[in-house]
């Protein structure tokens, strides 16, 4: 038997990767509700739909960026 120590299977660069891209979509995330609460009360809506809308927008936006994303990068066999 060696004595050899398991390979390191936490690739740290990928996971810096991960981080910078988690914290640029959550401030793009915030930055887009900041901007259609504005928008949406500059134009005189109630408050009701303007957060619903604040609220649901984004992640739906966020759902179709990542659907592209999965889509143009899948491997194909």
């Amino acid at each position: 038997m060696s004595d050899t120590p398991p390979p390191n299977l936490i690739d740290k660069k990928a996971i810096s990767r991960i981080g910078i891209i988690g914290a640029i979509l959550g401030i793009f995330t915030i930055g887009l509700f900041i901007i259609l609460w504005s928008v949406l009360g500059n134009i005189g809506m109630s408050n009701f739909p303007r957060i619903v809308a604040s609220v649901c927008v984004p992640p739906t936006i966020l759902a179709f960026l990542f659907g592209i994303y999965f889509i143009t990068t899948r491997r194909s066999n």
